[in-house]
């Protein structure tokens, strides 16, 4: 088993054909990173190969969390190692259950970073949609007119759903990445006034991902997080997709049901984890994984 890092996103798409687009339910994630470029220009393009043939592979952008769903648990202790000389400080690891708590146990016993679970996502697929009847108004696309809204409704998503800090710049810049990326967001209207977005990723290898999803707490309990997330689904079929994912708080029992009740179905479960550094490349007493 051969562990390798690729200087070029040209040399590394045979690893993309082979290893992430065969399954993009899976690597939704992955694949949609890796058509936004980098906003530094920073990335961690990483293969496992098995002679010649890639079996594994995990990438990072701009200093986010290391993706490793593409990754075998028996692949964690080689990756590690060839990551910890150039990348000794991860800041965090995202992917499968399998695949991520594999990498950060091999991560936290190579280089002493203590480590947090931080996020648990479960994988939805839509099966069939049911979307919800008697909510009060109609869907469409957001217009320009709206962005200072858009970039406060997705302030106040990342700040609820992940604790993060209020960073309008950040979120501006958030939006700006749906545009290059020919994203669109979905908006609930109710008496002309938008209540509810859904972002929507363009499809991809015949996959499109909605997400996020926010209903300022002003306008809940009315539905429109189901309708808008319904309307989102519509649009992204629309748009030629064959698959329609998301991703759910698992600590948000309220979303997942609504999410189950319109017709996605959870078909796997992203762990994120947040790595603290200690130095040095031996494990520190204070350093053990949570």
């Amino acid at each position: 088993m051969k562990v390798r890092l690729h200087p070029s996103e040209r040399e590394f798409g045979a690893v993309v054909d082979v290893v992430y687009r065969p399954d993009p339910v899976a690597y939704t994630v992955e694949l949609t990173t890796l058509r936004v470029p980098a906003a530094d220009g920073s990335r961690i393009l990483l293969s496992v190969a098995d002679g010649d043939a890639a079996i594994g592979a995990a990438v990072q952008v701009s200093n986010a969390a290391l993706l490793t769903s593409g990754l075998a648990p028996a692949h964690a202790t080689d990756v590690a190692a060839a990551l910890a000389d150039d990348h000794p400080r991860l800041p965090a690891v995202r992917g499968t259950r399998c695949s991520s708590t594999a990498f950060v146990t091999a991560w936290s016993a190579l280089t002493g970073a203590a480590v947090e679970l931080t996020d648990v996502e479960p994988l939805y697929r839509l099966v069939d949609l049911a979307a919800p009847s008697g909510v009060a108004g109609e869907s469409r696309l957001a217009v320009g007119r709206e962005v200072e809204l858009l970039v406060d409704w997705l302030d106040a998503f990342f700040v609820e759903a992940f604790g993060l800090p209020s960073d309008r710049t950040a979120r501006r810049a958030y939006l700006d990445e749906i545009a290059v990326a020919d994203g669109d967001i979905v908006v609930w209207t109710a008496g002309s006034a938008p209540v509810s977005m859904a972002r929507v990723h363009a499809p991809l290898a015949g996959v499109s991902r909605i997400g996020p999803v926010y209903t300022p707490p002003v306008h809940r309990g009315h539905g429109y997080a189901a309708a808008v997330t319904a309307a989102a689904a519509r649009h992204a079929h629309r748009r030629g997709a064959d698959e329609v994912v998301l991703f759910a708080d698992a600590a948000n029992p309220l979303a997942n049901r609504v999410y189950q009740r319109i017709g996605f179905t959870a078909v796997d479960e992203h762990l994120q984890y947040a790595f603290t550094p200690c130095g040095g490349r031996d494990p520190a007493p204070s350093c053990t994984a949570t």
